[in-house]
């Protein structure tokens, strides 16, 4: 299962620990790429498709990785945290699969993880 995460390095940090660690990824190979600058994570777009997209920058930045994320692969599923409830509505208009304001607990990302496996 390969899996990009774009935030900052804690939040990639501690969702990558926190993937290992969920019954539906434990039997699973999970190769992760993180980037936390907006021009590595197109970079890693474009290398091959991914089984899902997570996004957990904040703001107009997290909203431009989603954007660039489903302009790439269609039909990925793209998982958006933000620090704000007011893009919920815009991710429902970008198809992510999955949208939740942080913080992020172990429940909602095994929720979130299960929209795409």
């Amino acid at each position: 299962m390969k899996v990009i995460l774009y935030g900052t390095t804690a939040e990639r940090d501690e969702l990558t620990e926190a993937l290992a660690a969920l019954p539906d990824c434990s039997y699973r190979n999970i190769q992760i790429a993180g980037y936390s600058d907006y021009d590595g994570f197109i970079a890693g777009l474009g290398e091959s498709p991914p089984e899902c997209v997570v996004v957990t920058m904040n703001g107009a930045e997290g909203m431009e990785g989603v954007i660039a994320a489903r302009d790439l692969w269609k039909n990925v599923p793209v998982i958006w945290f933000s620090d704000d409830n007011g893009f919920g509505v815009q991710s429902y208009r970008l198809g992510c699969a999955y949208f939740h304001k942080k913080p992020i607990s172990a429940g909602i990302l095994s929720a979130a993880i299960a929209k795409c496996v």
